[in-house]
């Protein structure tokens, strides 16, 4: 018995650590749970290619797990609202009593203060305490009520289709957010790459400045004037490299990344000019999430036009019950509750009963709700009037845009081309004592500009078939577009 009482004690003591050895505060020194942990570590492990980003921003950004929630929470309350409309009303009561029983005859509108007092009276006021109890249970049931069950739980149904659809539409506003902000960070990108050729080539020239001034064969202002546009070149790299930090971090709070670092691969963006035309046909605006959450809308406000349709009919309640009741009175010499003073109920009783109720005062209200309802439901039609002109509006403009962002590109390499062999024969002329410096920085000027020109160029054709994609509302034929490039340009 020794053993086991130790043993006994020393699993006491083992629980009795774990249980208050952790002091209050503790748990803020555990790790944090990260949710999608594991698909996190692989975006910020590698560089992101878009399809990826979008793909992970659909998936967890905060905008969109609230949406499923909303949406997860308007199917439930399908479910809610017919439980609500056919499950009857019950209720199951017992009380035990204890009062004086005085009785006056009187009128009265019926309030908590005052208890009903069942049965006949004394011929005197007493205040001795007597003992009542009573238990038992109701049923009430509507069943009938022309139609206005079935209207409340269809508007419930036409609620969760509009949460249907705006989920569809915040997803595609995440997806675009997240697209444009990688074009962004690949601008920014180039950008960099063309400040930091910018800045290559001054230095080059810088060294070719010091070594003719060195030799006396130009004035030392030319040397100050290169080093001063090398300066400047830095400076440019400066900016153009916030310029990318910040255009990351736009990226990773787009994805739901808020606060943490990722590299992007932007292979085959920003040198590919022409990537094949999709979406080249007209859009089916009716597929297009924004307009199906305005037509939802619309539908929600239709529905609750139909319960007030509904509202005015009467209802048929049809109720029944059991109940016991025990009374410590004793009648004309005859005790209420036989042996137990009324501690206990003893008496049933039990009743069925059909109740018809109509307000029949409601039309007039009923009347002022739906003239309300009605202007509310024009309010919803225009809004999906404006929608749907702002789409083809929306459509009209993004194919314009394609179209100048194909010939931007087209035209780019010729400008890159023209200014290079200007830079070029400034920095010869230079070197045969025919230019000057300032000729010569202008001259890169002009090519680093082109450079940073030719990449915005580029992806500018992305971004007006994103637009496309947007105005369509299905950007997956943009993703698979923009993978089949990068695949091909990563071989």
């Amino acid at each position: 018995m020794s053993r086991l009482t130790a043993y006994i004690a020393v699993c006491v003591m083992v629980c009795l650590f774990f249980a208050f050895a952790v002091p209050v505060g503790a748990q803020d020194l555990l790790p944090p749970i990260t949710l999608h942990q594991a698909i996190e570590q692989n975006v910020l492990d590698r560089p992101v290619t878009i399809k990826a980003a979008v793909e992970y921003a659909s998936q967890n950004y905060p905008n969109i797990l609230k949406s499923q929630a909303q949406m997860r929470a308007a199917q439930k309350n399908v479910t809610v609202q017919k439980l609500n409309e056919y499950l009857p009303d019950s209720l199951l009561q017992y009380q035990e009593i204890m009062a004086s029983h005085n009785k006056l005859s009187q009128i009265f509108y019926g309030s908590p203060v005052f208890p009903a007092v069942a049965g006949p009276g004394f011929n005197n006021v007493n205040m001795q305490p007597i003992f009542f109890s009573s238990g038992g249970f109701s049923l009430d049931w509507a069943p009938l009520d022309f139609g206005l069950h079935k209207a409340r739980i269809n508007m419930s149904k036409d609620q969760y289709a509009q949460a249907r659809a705006q989920f569809a539409t915040t997803q595609l506003d995440v997806c675009l957010a997240a697209a444009n902000a990688f074009l962004d960070s690949v601008v920014a990108m180039e950008q960099l790459k063309a400040a930091n050729e910018n800045q290559a080539s001054f230095d080059q020239f810088a060294q070719v400045v010091h070594a003719q001034v060195n030799a006396s064969l130009k004035p030392g202002a030319d040397a100050s004037l290169a080093d001063a546009q090398l300066a400047n070149a830095r400076n440019d790299v400066i900016r153009a490299n916030l310029a990318y930090e910040i255009a990351l971090a736009n990226l990773a709070n787009t994805l739901g990344l808020g606060g943490k670092s990722l590299q992007i691969d932007a292979t085959g963006l920003a040198t590919t000019a022409e990537p094949a035309d999709m979406q080249k046909d007209v859009p089916l605006f009716e597929t297009v999430p924004i307009l199906q959450t305005a037509r939802a809308a619309l539908n929600t406000a239709k529905a609750q036009k139909r319960v007030l349709d509904k509202e005015y009919f009467p209802v048929f309640h049809f109720l029944g019950g059991v109940n016991m009741r025990g009374s410590g009175l004793d009648v004309r010499g005859r005790p209420s509750g036989q042996d137990v003073n009324g501690l206990f109920p003893l008496v049933p009783n039990y009743q069925v009963a059909m109740i018809i109720n109509w307000n029949f005062l409601d039309i007039v209200r009923l009347r002022a709700e739906k003239k309300v309802q009605m202007e509310r439901i024009e309010q919803q039609n225009q809004d999906f009037n404006l929608v749907l002109q702002n789409l083809k509006t929306q459509d009209v403009q993004s194919r314009a845009r394609v179209k100048a962002a194909l010939a931007l590109a087209e035209n780019m390499p010729v400008q890159v081309k023209a200014a290079y062999m200007a830079a070029s024969q400034a920095a010869a002329r230079y070197k045969t004592g025919l230019g000057s410096v300032a000729q010569v920085a202008e001259a890169n000027q002009v090519l680093a500009q082109s450079r940073a020109q030719e990449a915005i160029a580029r992806v500018g054709v992305w971004r007006a078939l994103l637009a496309v994609a947007a105005v369509h509302g299905d950007i997956k034929p943009f993703l698979a577009e923009a993978e089949r490039v990068q695949k091909e340009r990563g071989l």
